[in-house]
């Protein structure tokens, strides 16, 4: 049965062949938007459901400091609930936060922000996302009105010149990566914008290895550059934006004489970049968290918006502004209003007529004010209270892990529903038991705004329960002790029924039964319309119609190298393992990388006496962790590359908390460390 992988936001379709409880093999079917090609990930690595490590009943500890014990479901829930309106009643909405997961389908995102807004009314909700194109939504939003890819992943055939910045496509979206790479086969040009030596980088026509945390000076100095040579689309930024005049005179200092200095990166290649850029008509540019996951993660991604406003790249085929999202359904988990300033499509909480249309289709009463983002709750703890964790899992994905310990134990109280047991399991005061993707029915939303199904192939082990169901038995309790009204939901897709009224401009005409075939895009108003492919060809999503230039300033990164702390330290992915490791280290994927190794550029070894394979210990102001160093060149002089997926080794222990000044994403790209030899 066809199905729709949970790993990235491509989201390949996937047949499991299931035999006696057990995936043996994945198949693929000829349907958009993987046809066929699956990566490693999702070939062998849905065998996860089936880990040891399985949360199979419910668990309740009944005060701080006594052990974790198996409940009922009874139990377990009127515990929650009980819990969760005694702070309700003492601290109000605020001291409260509900964290859904990018990894449930979008009927269970869509519930559990209901739960938050129409029973605890507290707009503290978020996810994943904050951790990662944040940064990106911020700025594609305030320039656009929208927040996400502007083009669909078949535009890859279409597109004679990719921008890639930031984005180890190779190894996060190997699929996507794959459609590129025999683009450039056929004749297209690709243009990499990486500190490392990625699979892109080897596959560029131009590769740009700039300095780490240092992406939005050089493309403002591109842009400049442009404007200076008479390069960029008059006409286009004339008749469909606005705030030129200003964001020209901001680019004042961003000459490629400066940008050589800063970047690393000399000033004709960043030239060459530019000129080949706007003179080809059908660019697109690609981003990942190299562009956002940094205290300038906005800048970066608003410098990207400006080039390609500033060259009239928006609105045409081949082209546009194209963020690769992370998780299987954070673009999901954004439309469906789990983000602490906005209701599903992404309706502001401030503003009035979507308060009141919500307040309608709910029958309560919704707060005006926006809420606090994850980065904020967990600074704010105590005083909040208490958080309900929907398949997150902040000890491996927060920065600055021991301190994130020290919040996660001055909580009173903690729920943590998963499928699997993690790193923040240890910390929670209730353990609710969720389905996997095996077995439930929904949708995720893909990196290019593909709505598709999800299908149930086997039964949840033990007690285990899909999200939607837990979350809406602990909504009954609530709402029946708090007098307001919440439904009860037979299934998912009366959930999605409730959601196509909710926001008909954005899924109206999306049906169970129209996704039965293959996924249908957003915007999709109405039954019988093929969802919109290429956004923006007319006009913006913006109160004029029209897009906005932003200023992008240059910051230099939070932490910088000293004698102390020589090198800098970037985090990331490697192409068998996904996140935190939760999912593909339970899997026979564990075999094939089993282990956290550090990269380090051979001139850096060579200086400290390190050999490939040797143990060594990375060393933050923060803490430390054990690695294998591997020399490579693959990294520069002066820079180190952990993947963060290693529980026992964990890279975010390294990183800081510094936060973008807009979207409150932390620095997790750059920060300074030491290697030292491990007994």
């Amino acid at each position: 049965m066809r199905t729709t992988c949970p790993y990235c936001g491509v989201g390949c379709q996937v047949e499991p062949e299931v035999r006696e409880g057990r995936v043996v093999r994945v198949l693929a079917p000829d349907l958009p938007p993987n046809h066929g090609a699956l990566c490693v990930k999702g070939r062998f690595g849905l065998d996860f459901p089936f880990s040891g490590k399985r949360l199979l009943y419910p668990m309740v500890r009944e005060r701080k400091g006594a052990p974790l014990r198996r409940a009922t479901w009874e139990e377990a829930l009127d515990f929650a609930a009980g819990k969760l309106l005694e702070v309700l009643r003492r601290k109000g909405p605020g001291g409260i936060a509900v964290f859904p997961s990018a990894k449930t389908t979008n009927e269970e995102v869509y519930l559990a922000q209901k739960l938050a807004r129409a029973l605890l009314s507290t707009h503290n909700v978020d996810h994943c996302s904050r951790l990662c194109h944040s940064s990106s939504t911020a700025a594609l939003s305030r320039s656009l009105g929208g927040a996400s890819m502007t083009n669909p992943i078949e535009d890859v055939w279409k597109t004679d010149l990719f921008l890639v910045v930031g984005s180890n496509t190779t190894e996060t979206h190997p699929v996507i990566a794959a459609m590129i790479k025999k683009r450039v086969r056929q004749g297209a040009r690709m243009i990499v914008v990486d500190p490392r030596y990625t699979g892109m980088a080897e596959a560029a026509t131009l590769w740009l290895r700039v300095r780490p945390g240092t992406d939005v000076f050089l493309l403002n100095a591109m842009a400049r550059y442009l404007l200076e040579e008479g390069l960029w689309d008059r006409a286009y930024v004339e008749a469909r934006t606005e705030g030129f005049a200003e964001w020209r005179a901001s680019l004042e200092g961003y000459t490629l004489e400066a940008a050589q200095e800063v970047t690393g990166v000399p000033k004709e290649g960043i030239a060459e970049a530019a000129r080949l850029y706007a003179t080809t008509e059908r660019a697109g540019a690609y981003w990942a968290m190299g562009v956002t996951q940094h205290t300038k993660g906005t800048a970066t991604a608003q410098a990207l918006v400006n080039l390609a406003l500033l060259t009239g790249k928006v609105g045409k085929e081949g082209a546009g502004l194209n963020p690769l999202r992370g998780q299987n359904n954070v673009q999901g988990a954004g439309d469906m209003g789990a983000l602490p300033d906005v209701y599903p499509g992404y309706l502001r909480v401030a503003e009035e007529g979507p308060r009141r249309r919500f307040e309608a289709l709910w029958g309560v009463p919704l707060p005006e004010a926006p809420g606090l983002r994850m980065t904020e709750v967990f600074a704010a703890i105590p005083e909040v209270e208490a958080i309900y964790l929907i398949g997150e899992d902040p000890v491996t994905s927060e920065p600055y892990q021991d301190h994130v310990k020290e919040k996660l134990l001055a909580l009173p109280f903690l729920v943590v529903q998963d499928i699997l047991e993690n790193e923040t399991t240890p910390f929670a005061d209730v353990v609710l038991p969720a389905a996997s993707f095996l077995e439930k029915e929904g949708t995720f939303t893909n990196t290019d705004r593909r709505v598709q199904r999800v299908r149930k192939l086997l039964d949840p082990p033990g007690e285990a329960r899909p999200d939607w169901w837990i979350t809406q038995e602990l909504g009954k309790r609530l709402a029946q002790a708090l007098g307001r009204p919440w439904p009860t939901y037979p299934g998912p897709e009366t959930i999605w029924e409730e959601v196509r009224r909710a926001i008909p401009e954005m899924v109206g005409g999306i049906s169970y039964a129209r996704l039965e075939a293959q996924g249908v895009r957003w915007p999709c108003p109405e039954e019988g319309h093929p969802g919109e492919a290429v956004l923006f060809r007319e006009g913006f999503n913006t109160p004029t119609g029209k897009a906005r230039f932003f200023p992008a300033p240059y910051t230099p990164p939070a932490e910088t190298p000293s004698p102390d702390y020589p090198l800098t330290l970037s985090t990331g992915r490697v192409l068998f393992h996904w996140h935190g490791g939760t999912l593909s280290r339970n899997s026979q994927l564990n075999q094939a990388y089993p282990e956290l190794k550090v990269e380090v550029n051979p001139i850096d070894a060579k200086r400290l006496g390190l050999e490939d394979g040797e143990p060594v210990y990375v060393v933050s102001r923060r803490g430390r962790i054990r690695a294998r160093a591997w020399v490579t060149e693959r990294t520069p002089e002066g820079v180190v590359y952990a993947p963060f997926h290693f529980a026992e080794a964990p890279a975010n222990r390294l990183t800081l908390d510094a936060l973008d000044p807009v979207s409150r994403i932390p620095e997790y790209k750059v920060s300074a460390v030491r290697l030292e030899k491990a007994d």
